[in-house]
């Protein structure tokens, strides 16, 4: 049989023995980023997603060209060399410090005592001086990246270039994001942030019960290193089911009424490769698996109701971006089983 869920229908849930093939369950919500190259949500083929960035970002076209997106638009980021489609990119906000990035020349610039991640395309070598003293020597061009992330002392740090050096980047953060170009000044590229609310979540959120499964990559997160990849809520942190892994720790953490109800720690995670979620969650029933594993659970808990919209890759406030790819996110309006939940991630 098939299952197809709409608000006001009441479906009874898969039981403990049953399994995703043979009930055949349909998803009320199926976003096929890598897929369909669009925010689309293939249930109801709408786009239900509200998405900003206030800059323009670039990203990997499918020929493995830097692109770039204007205000606004989302970025379907693509490997540079094999030109697999990698899905929604979902970045924090980061500022190049380098100038004239594409063909870098020998400068300083200012720099604080934390960490910093040095990237670049080419044969050339960067020497840095003052604040921090390394040599890098590049491995190829494009799309080889060179990068080096340290941290220098607060003050001015001089980077001294000789070959072919471009496409640089010089960033505050423990990891390297998408390029930034910049000519005669630094130049910043804002967060992206997605969320679906209104009409466009109700109509296929169940507020009893439900799983969501994701498959993702991230590098973490300048917000505590949490690389968020969805939460639902209800507008603050009373009300909330979370998805998201502290560098290589996935977890499933869910308050009602401000009061926690579940945290799972489903094992772990290999950073910057791709990782299967799949979590559900009803009274007193919540579990997650994490790439084929045995389903970790939590039998003691209330579900949050009053849930009104999903964030994709962000708090509220626009932080905690996995700083990666969502490849997939499905929602199915019931909790299924726990064979379930492994099987869909294996």
């Amino acid at each position: 049989m098939t299952l197809v869920w709409k608000p006001g229908l009441i479906l009874q849930s898969p039981t403990a023995n049953d399994s995703l093939l043979d009930l055949n369950t349909q998803p009320s919500l199926d976003l096929q980023f890598a897929t369909s190259k669009t925010l689309n949500d293939r249930v109801s083929g709408q786009n239900l997603i509200t998405f900003s960035r206030s800059t323009t970002g670039t990203y990997v076209d499918s020929n493995g060209i830097i692109q770039t997106a204007a205000i606004d638009a989302p970025r379907f980021d693509h490997d540079p060399t094999t030109g697999e489609s990698l899905g929604l990119l979902i970045e924090e906000s980061r500022t190049n410090l380098l100038l004239n990035s594409e063909t870098l020349v020998t400068q300083s610039v200012t720099v604080t005592a934390i960490a910093h991640t040095l990237s670049f395309y080419g044969n050339g070598t960067v020497t840095l001086s003052g604040t921090h003293s390394a040599t890098v020597v590049g491995t190829g061009g494009y799309p080889t990246r060179t990068t080096l992330t340290f941290t220098p002392t607060a003050g001015s740090l001089t980077v001294t270039v000789s070959g072919t050096v471009q496409y640089a980047q010089l960033e505050a953060g423990a990891f390297p994001t998408s390029y930034i170009p910049t000519s005669g000044s630094t130049v910043p590229r804002a967060a992206d942030v997605a969320s679906i609310t209104g009409s466009n979540f109700s109509r296929w959120y169940n507020q009893s019960e439900g799983t969501v499964s994701l498959s993702a990559n991230h590098k973490g997160s300048s917000y505590f290193n949490n690389a968020i990849f969805v939460k639902f809520n209800n507008n603050s942190t009373d009300n909330q089911i979370k998805v998201f892994s502290v560098a290589t720790d996935p977890y499933l953490y869910i308050t009602d009424s401000a009061s926690a109800q579940a945290y799972i720690d489903g094992g772990s995670v290999t950073v910057g490769t791709p990782n299967k979620y799949a979590a559900g969650f009803a009274l007193n029933n919540f579990a997650l698996s994490v790439n084929g594993s045995t389903a970790v659970t939590d039998i003691s808990g209330t579900n949050p109701s009053g849930i009104t919209q999903l964030t994709i890759g962000s708090k509220l406030s626009g932080v905690g971006q996995p700083n990666g790819h969502i490849s997939r996110l499905t929602y199915y309006p019931y909790r299924l089983p726990d064979a379930t939940l492994q099987e869909i991630t294996s």
